[in-house]
């Protein structure tokens, strides 16, 4: 139960800052969220893998068996190997977040549709660990959406081994009634997940709501750092549209902006519009599952181009900042 005892600690402390509201505070909820999710990911791994160098001694058996045609070893050597993994894919999985997450859906320890998202949101959580601006609109949604992802890897956890300390904080008995953990609590990480669930509101209609106003907060600041880069770059006036050109354009061969915008290229603006809709359209969904694979897949559309824009951005942030230092003598 100690090891439970670190999960919900943390996730108590991530649902009192998401109460307090603040950037500040939500920024060290996403992070804590995070911790804890890796956390749980990674003794779910062990638990999944402790019997590897069995398995390997076995395979090896075996397959000194089907050397000598012994009946049925062939079978057997196939069966083992599919369960085996490699030195180096381990060394990745123990080393890697989204490895982890992989090898658990593929063991269908982990929902396939909640894979692709562990994955963004951890990936989100390295770009706000080194930003020091963010936008209250992205990051409130984003830590409500990275809570209940939490909740649901909690949801599908299973202790390899309990231990009930006598001296079980307060995080803990809040799930118990007050009272220590004993034997009849091996489902305590189910009842913690739907509990934190409630307590964050974090049923269908809110998740659903923070999703949206996720994806939607990011187009907007897609389409916020077209208009920083048209209003910023130095060189030819530029009029709207031609940013959303410029980012996807090859300009190693120095194309004039008349031959850039002539040119045909992956995205558009009616791209930025069909992903508007599709992110209204997620109000319509009543399935959780479907409502998760569809926000992947947004996600999934708009994210190559939002790159783009975000390199681009930094920049001509840069050569701006740049511009202005020189401008004051530093």
């Amino acid at each position: 139960m100690e090891r439970l005892e670190l999960i919900v600690v943390q996730l108590e402390e991530a649902r009192g800052m998401i109460e307090k509201g603040r950037v500040p505070n939500l920024r060290l909820a996403y992070i804590l969220i995070d911790s804890v999710t890796e956390l749980i990911l990674h003794r779910t791994v062990q638990a999944e893998l402790w019997n590897q160098n069995a398995l390997k001694k076995l395979l090896l058996s075996y397959q000194q068996d089907a050397a000598l045609g012994i009946a049925g070893a062939a079978a057997e050597v196939a069966s083992i190997e599919s369960q085996v993994v490699s030195e180096s894919d381990l060394k990745g999985i123990d080393r890697n977040f989204d490895a982890k997450v992989r090898l658990l859906v593929r063991r269908q320890l982990l929902d396939a549709a909640l894979g692709p998202v562990l994955e963004k949101l951890h990936k989100y959580r390295n770009e706000m660990y080194h930003r020091d601006k963010l936008r209250p609109e992205v990051i409130r949604p984003a830590t409500l959406i990275y809570f209940d992802s939490a909740c649901t890897v909690l949801n599908s956890y299973r202790q390899v081994l309990t231990i009930y300390p006598s001296d079980a904080g307060p995080e803990i008995r809040r799930f118990t009634g007050g009272k220590l953990p004993g034997l009849m609590d091996r489902d305590l990480p189910q009842r913690v997940a739907a509990q934190l669930r409630r307590e964050v509101g974090l049923e269908l209609p809110q998740v659903r709501r923070a999703l949206a106003e996720y994806l939607g907060a990011r187009l907007d600041q897609m389409v916020d750092g077209l208009k920083f880069i048209e209003d910023n770059l130095v060189g030819p006036p530029l009029v709207r549209g031609d940013a959303l050109r410029l980012v996807q354009a090859n300009l190693a061969s120095n194309p004039t902006l008349d031959q850039v915008r002539g040119r045909k290229y992956p995205y558009s603006k009616a791209d930025l519009e069909q992903w508007r809709a599709r992110v209204s359209a997620l109000e319509s969904i009543d399935d959780k599952d479907a409502l998760v694979s569809e926000y992947a897949a947004i996600e999934d559309a708009f994210e190559p181009l939002e790159a783009k824009v975000e390199d681009a951005v930094a920049q001509v942030d840069y050569e701006v900042q740049s511009q202005i230092d020189m401008a004051r003598g530093k």
